[in-house]
């Protein structure tokens, strides 16, 4: 399980989870920070920040490695005793990435639409800084900005999830955006679930994925500064930087509960297909799709 998003996007049930397959969390350590604090034991979190490789394995081979038997890899000081890497079900690569950029939340849009073009900057410093302080001094105090007659059933819904932070686990830090390209035999799953890359990073990736699942919410983040263009056009770029890999699919573009209520990918999805050889797949929700 992999927890690029986990922070922001609120781990409602993550440690329910955790705990009943047993799955080891890759993530940032903002978000494992919150899942110890939540009780998800040790084992189960293994912190990264770009540039680590790790091995995979199937829960058999990992409580068989738990119990002393099967290959084992070779033991640290006082740590846990692991497979070897030549039993590896999958692996996984880890990147850096950014987290995509939002316009201005006074008075955000009903609709993120992939096609609208955006340029220029308020100031010589937007950058993802301006999130942390719309979730610090925004989202989490929705209760006490907003008037009586702005909260609808969806909005008194919202706030209602995020000021129960006993059961909801969230953190307005970022953490550090992460990608994750994942090997499964000679095929790789990309995954850069928001609107923000390193093209130096993008453009080295090996190996070349053959699926790139990619936010297409917001504002594009190029190397920390705002991306002149839409989401569009950004996700164009990513994709050629990618090597331009036979499948996308659009993530981050979920139904919300507040605005913006959706995200129009409909012109990403024509823009890609016109300048790339990538095919856009629409995944329909709670199906299981093939991969490989």
């Amino acid at each position: 399980m992999t927890g690029n998003r986990l922070p922001r996007r609120f781990a409602s049930g993550t440690p329910a989870f955790l705990a009943r397959t047993g799955a080891t969390v890759i993530g940032n350590c903002e978000a494992l920070r919150l899942l110890r604090e939540a009780g998800v034991p040790e084992t189960q979190l293994l912190p990264v920040a770009g540039g680590e490789r790790i091995p995979l394995f199937t829960r058999a081979v990992r409580e068989q490695a738990s119990n002393g038997t099967g290959l084992l890899a070779q033991g640290r000081l006082g740590a846990p005793l692991l497979p070897h890497s030549d039993l590896a079900a999958l692996a996984v690569h880890v990147w850096p990435s950014l987290h995509g950029l939002l316009p201005d939340l006074a008075e955000p849009p009903a609709v993120f639409d992939s096609g609208h073009v955006f340029t220029g900057s308020a100031t010589a410093f937007d950058c993802s800084v301006d999130i942390t302080r719309n979730m610090v001094y925004g989202l989490f105090r929705l209760d006490e900005l907003l008037s009586a007659e702005a909260k609808d059933g969806k909005m008194r819904s919202f706030i209602n999830f995020i000021n129960d932070r006993k059961k909801n686990i969230m953190s307005a830090c970022d953490g550090g955006q992460l990608m994750f390209n994942v090997l499964v035999d000679d095929k790789a799953v990309l995954f850069n679930s928001h609107l923000g890359a390193y093209d130096g990073i993008m453009k080295v990736v090996e190996p070349r994925p053959d699926v790139a699942v990619l936010g297409i919410a917001g504002r594009g983040n190029l190397n920390g500064r705002p991306y002149d263009g839409s989401g569009a056009q950004f996700a164009v770029a990513e994709l050629k930087w990618l090597g331009e890999p036979d499948r996308v699919i659009w993530a981050l573009h979920d139904e919300s509960l507040i605005p913006p209520f959706r995200v129009d990918k409909d012109c990403a999805t024509q823009l890609v297909e016109k300048e790339t050889r990538s095919k856009v797949v629409d995944l329909p929700y709670a199906k299981p799709y093939v991969l490989f």
